[in-house]
């Protein structure tokens, strides 16, 4: 019997490609980064998984200067991004994807998809709002601007990590605060105790 070979799941032909590369992230463990890719349809999707586990976690970590444009940051596919100072919340929904950058590829993200939204409004209001947060994007690389990332993970396969550790916060996410998060790709199954009478 031969090995049955993946489908795709945008155009359902057979060849999706899967690889996996295992990543050690220091002080945080090894994590499997996760590319799938079908020559068909051109359809690709990036995901990370913690190989060791981990509780639902905030991370935040304080961006002060250029320096910390070069911290690594790791988003797994069921991560919330958040950057309160410029109004920034990314949240993951059914297609997201994990990615392995630093603080500056996520203002790289955020840039890119403000101007594109930009460029498809007819709304002048919006216009103007999209300019005005690209203006603190780029007061942001200049270090003009401090400003702070929080990643929220529920399943904890998520990290902020500078040299000095002791600069990010992190902290054990609440029950209702993981209870509010979107998760991604994935479906989370709440548990509650059953009484049973007899």
């Amino acid at each position: 019997m031969g090995k049955k070979v993946p489908t795709c799941p945008v155009c359902g032909r057979e060849g999706l490609e899967l690889k996996e590369v295992p990543y050690e992230v220091p002080g945080f463990g090894t994590t499997l980064f996760i590319v799938m890719s079908c020559p068909n349809c051109g359809f690709k999707h990036r995901d990370i998984l913690c190989l060791e586990f981990h509780e639902p976690t905030r991370h935040e970590f304080k961006v002060e200067g250029p320096e910390d444009l070069k911290v690594r940051v790791i988003r797994s596919s069921s991560a919330t991004i958040r950057i309160p100072e410029l109004g920034v919340l990314i949240e993951p929904g059914p297609m997201a994807e994990a990615f392995i950058s630093n603080v500056e590829g996520v203002l790289d993200r955020v840039e890119r998809v403000v101007s594109m939204m930009a460029r498809f409004s007819d709304d002048p209001e919006e216009r103007a709002k999209a300019a005005e947060l690209l203006a603190k994007i780029w007061d942001a690389r200049e270090g003009k601007v401090k400003f702070t990332l929080i990643i929220d993970d529920p399943f904890g396969n998520s990290t902020i990590a500078p040299p000095d550790k002791s600069r990010v916060k992190v902290r054990r996410l609440t029950d209702e605060e993981v209870r509010q998060l979107k998760s991604g790709p994935f479906i989370t199954v709440e548990v509650k105790e059953a009484k049973y009478q007899r």
